[in-house]
């Protein structure tokens, strides 16, 4: 979840304090190569499962390396990652626009989502989906899109992200 303010973003930040790990700051590109080496692998993988499994952990991969590049920090934690790139203005505006409307493009974001929230709530998503996949038996999964439409969406915020500086 998201937090809606700054009041409640500290508290989060705060919490989160005891997950994040200190690291030199230019090992963010040993994040940043397994997330390649993930959402490739994710390509191949003819199991949907494992599929979105490696398209989910390319991504958190990739956020936590854009969040060591900038602080020195990591976590395991999928959402005190989510937390620090927020706490630390992590991805810049501009790219946050360029998420939205990729996502509005795709329809997964509609007018009202807040513009900072748009790629934090559709990584949500995506980690349900991976949990769905990873947890539910098949039969009872009922997701909207294909393992493939998120490979390809997680491709794209790769892509996006990887022109944050």
């Amino acid at each position: 979840m998201i937090p809606k303010n700054e009041e409640a973003l500290e508290r989060e930040y705060q919490r989160c304090k005891k997950f994040y790990i200190v690291i030199e700051k230019d090992r963010y590109k040993d994040y940043f190569e397994e997330a390649y080496s993930d959402i490739e692998s994710a390509e191949k993988e003819s199991n949907d499962k494992w599929a979105i499994a490696k398209a989910y952990q390319a991504l958190f991969l990739f956020c936590n390396g854009l969040l060591v590049r900038k602080t020195g920090l990591y976590s395991k934690d999928h959402g005190c990652v989510i937390i620090g790139l927020l706490k630390n203005n992590v991805v810049p505006e501009d790219t946050l626009e360029r998420i939205q409307k990729m996502l509005k493009e795709k329809s997964k974001v509609f007018e009202e989502i807040e513009l900072k929230n748009s790629f934090f709530e559709e990584i949500g998503k995506i980690r349900i989906a991976r949990n769905r996949y990873m947890y539910v038996p098949k039969t009872q999964r009922k997701l909207k899109e294909s393992p493939k439409e998120r490979i390809e969406e997680v491709k794209e915020l790769l892509r996006i992200l990887s022109e944050v500086e």
